[in-house]
């Protein structure tokens, strides 16, 4: 079969590879849609230190069942399902607090096992036993599917930061996570949302989308706006889905009196400091919320959000490739043509 394997920073390529094997306790998938995350993004550009090579990239993905171990309960050939893709060992600390996430013997699918950017996928044991696999509903299609794992994402970033009604809400980034982040506050109860950008072109492309207010930061100063937005409170909650140090320290001036902030979005590792007046949190209350990656659960919730149709999957998804222009989706992304882009891993 092919598929898309990491062998290093600058060794991305197309390659012929054996289709895995089942096993007594595992699936294979016969894989239909691939989108591509910002994690396989990275992977391309500069390399992620975390990454065990050689590894099939890709995991935001749905597929079929097509062969089942015998030793598997619950699953079966026909059944269409997606991942929860950091596959917990189930026992450390973190997993008896269901903090599967934060497992601290994780196995990442598409970084640190072979990922869904190829035709067939085994999903392991530790996959099924705790929960990471989830059948889609037949009401969603392949393409709408592939978003449970980024928009599980952010609803684990909602749940811990308790988005939803009455709150004003402010993302800051337009990119897909951020559309996705202000679609779901709304779909949660918010009642008014704002969407902060820095650039003209992805403020024109997020005034698209099911959002109350789009301030682009080019022409006009974000804190001043979202002021007059709010009667002069600022935020009940703010979300930073833009991955720069300025970007966070922006949530801060934008947050009310008793909000929240929620840092969504990593900033680079080399130079992860950023400076922020504590006092303002301690004297104000503000709540501050870290998010990484999503739970099992998280990925249930995200296929029955997407499954009512308040997110909009269709302009969300803006290109549609083959596996073998795989490089073609990356370098959409990279100049900011595109959104977010599915690969279709079968020869059709």
């Amino acid at each position: 079969m092919h598929a898309i394997v990491y062998e290093g920073v600058g060794k991305i390529g197309l390659k012929e590879v054996s289709k895995p094997e089942v096993h007594d306790d595992s699936v294979i998938v016969r894989v239909h849609t691939c989108a591509i995350c910002g994690t396989d993004v990275k992977a391309y550009n500069i390399g992620i230190t975390s990454i065990r090579p050689p590894v099939i990239l890709g995991h935001e993905f749905v597929g079929e069942i097509v062969e089942a171990g015998a030793a598997v309960k619950g699953f079966r050939p026909g059944d269409r399902v997606s991942l929860a893709t950091t596959l917990p060992c189930g026992k450390c600390r973190m997993c008896r607090k269901e903090l599967f996430n934060l497992c601290l013997d994780k196995a990442p699918v598409g970084t640190y096992i072979d990922g869904a950017f190829a035709e067939y996928l085994e999903i392991p044991a530790r996959g099924i036993e705790h929960g990471n696999l989830v059948p889609v509903p037949e009401a969603l299609s392949d393409l709408e599917g592939c978003l449970c794992e980024p928009l599980g994402c952010v609803i684990n970033s909602q749940n811990l930061a308790k988005v939803g009604f009455p709150d004003t809400a402010v993302i800051i980034g337009a990119g897909p996570l951020g559309i996705l982040q202000a679609e779901a506050a709304k779909a949660r109860g918010c009642l008014k949302t704002i969407l902060v950008q820095r650039s003209r072109g992805r403020y024109e492309r997020a005034k698209q989308f099911n959002i109350d207010h789009v301030i682009c930061a080019e022409n006009e100063d974000p804190v001043i706006a979202v002021k007059d937005l709010t009667g002069g409170t600022g935020a009940d909650v703010v979300i930073n889905a833009a991955p720069s140090r300025e970007a966070v320290e922006l949530a801060f001036d934008l947050v009310a009196k008793s909000g929240r902030v929620s840092l969504f979005a990593s900033v680079p590792k080399d130079n992860p400091v950023v400076g922020i007046d504590v006092n303002r949190i301690h004297y104000e209350q503000i709540e501050v919320f870290g998010a990484s990656d999503l739970k099992p659960v998280n990925a249930v919730q995200a296929l029955q959000l997407l499954a009512s149709g308040k997110i909009s999957t269709d302009r969300l998804i803006t290109h549609v490739l083959d596996l073998k222009d795989f490089f073609r989706g990356i370098e959409l992304i990279n100049s900011r043509d595109a959104l977010k882009v599915v690969i279709r891993p079968q020869d059709r």
